[in-house]
């Protein structure tokens, strides 16, 4: 299975942490780096990674609190959307890349909450409670047009969302920064639900 892993675009520079190519290498994926300028054909999953704030632009909401935009990064996110919805390419969206999902399905944002950055906490999925890790500080406010929500935090925040066609699936939390294998088994096996 081919992975396409979006870079992002910070202080001029494309990046991709190399913790991401860890983990999917890991889970025996063939990873390659994807950038405006990739071809986009002959991947089966692109992965939107993490990273500062959308513009609230697109969302129609004036910025309160989002920070370090570059449109960039929401260009590319917006592209992969469109080629993956047309193509039927499976997406993973992980932190920021849930919130661009969310976004592109026409929902909005939480610009800033209090609760969540830097700190652990528990969401229920499948009737588990699951202890999971938390970086964010913007949220799921209005769920997108043809998201189902699969988990939320004990406080009630979205954790986990779902397309109705079950390609897209985002995830509010980092499961490449985490060691735990039943978080990766139950979102793998979401795409095989299809």
């Amino acid at each position: 299975m081919r992975i396409g892993i979006l870079a992002r675009l910070f202080e001029k520079k494309l990046y991709v942490p190399q913790v991401y190519l860890d983990y999917f290498k890991k889970l025996g994926f063939q990873v390659d780096i994807v950038t405006l300028d990739s071809s986009l054909d002959s991947f089966d999953l692109f992965v939107l990674t993490g990273g500062y704030d959308l513009d609230p632009k697109y969302y129609n909401q004036i910025n309160t609190h989002s920070q370090f935009i570059e449109e960039y990064n929401d260009t590319l996110d917006f592209k992969i959307l469109d080629y993956a919805t047309s193509f039927g390419v499976y997406v993973l969206g992980i932190c920021r890349g849930m919130q661009s999902i969310n976004v592109y399905f026409g929902g909005s944002l939480n610009q800033n909450i209090l609760h969540h950055q830097n700190n652990n906490h528990f969401i229920k999925i499948k009737e588990k409670y699951l202890l999971t890790n938390s970086f964010h500080h913007q949220s799921i406010q209005k769920l997108g047009k043809n998201l189902t929500i699969l988990a939320k935090s004990l406080d009630n925040e979205i954790e986990m969302i779902q397309s109705k066609n079950k390609k897209i699936i985002g995830v509010q939390f980092h499961p490449e920064r985490m060691n735990t294998p039943i978080i990766d088994s139950i979102i793998f096996s979401l795409f095989n639900e299809v």
